[in-house]
């Protein structure tokens, strides 16, 4: 069955337009915005002057978009979701899954099929780069740590920086938080400050 006959088949109260390109659909003067837009993607829709997603969204802001395509690489469709895209649905997969999206993406919600979204969970896990723990604190965290793992107390830190010894302690309180310590000699290695 095909996206047009499932979309009747199955939203009768909708009006279908099917449309080649957007200057198409909009030399039908008087037609309304649509609620949704299916965008349906070739594989050589790069050569054939599609239109990109950021031009779908200007041109139709109050839509909601499916892109329908090939088989994509996830930083592809990575980037169709933080261009305004709320949903993506393989070509590949079964067609009946197009009616699970598009109640998902009309209820608000964003759609990526299951299998999509365990490769994009593991290109995402396999291309993590952890940030240092150390990197988290503010500046003024970061004086306040090194001043820790250098030995002083919260009193000797207060003094040296003007702060209030109370204010210190918030500090250092936020700190062992922040990175998920509680003691100095843990900030010290999360520092790269252990002596080996």
């Amino acid at each position: 069955m095909g996206l047009a006959i499932l979309l009747r088949k199955n939203f009768e109260e909708a009006e279908i337009v099917e449309s080649n390109n957007i200057r198409d659909y909009d030399q039908n003067a008087g037609r309304p915005e649509p609620d949704l837009v299916i965008y349906v993607l070739h594989a050589d829709f790069e050569e054939e002057g599609y239109p990109s997603i950021s031009e779908i969204r200007q041109k139709y802001s109050g839509s909601r978009v499916i892109v329908y395509g090939p088989e994509m690489q996830p930083e592809v469709i990575i980037d169709y979701f933080k261009k305004g895209v709320n949903g993506y649905l393989s070509k590949y997969a079964d067609i009946s899954e197009m009616l699970i999206c598009i109640r998902s993406v009309m209820g608000g919600k964003r759609y990526l099929g299951a299998e999509h979204m365990a490769f994009i969970f593991e290109y995402l896990i396999a291309s993590h780069t952890p940030q240092r723990r150390g990197d988290l604190l503010t500046r003024r965290q970061k004086e306040v740590a090194d001043y820790l793992v250098q030995g002083m107390s919260t009193s000797s830190i207060a003094e040296k920086t003007g702060l209030h010894l109370s204010t210190i302690s918030t500090f250092k309180a936020a700190i062992f938080a922040k990175v998920g310590i509680d003691n100095v000699l843990a900030l010290k290695e999360i520092l790269g400050l252990n002596e080996n």
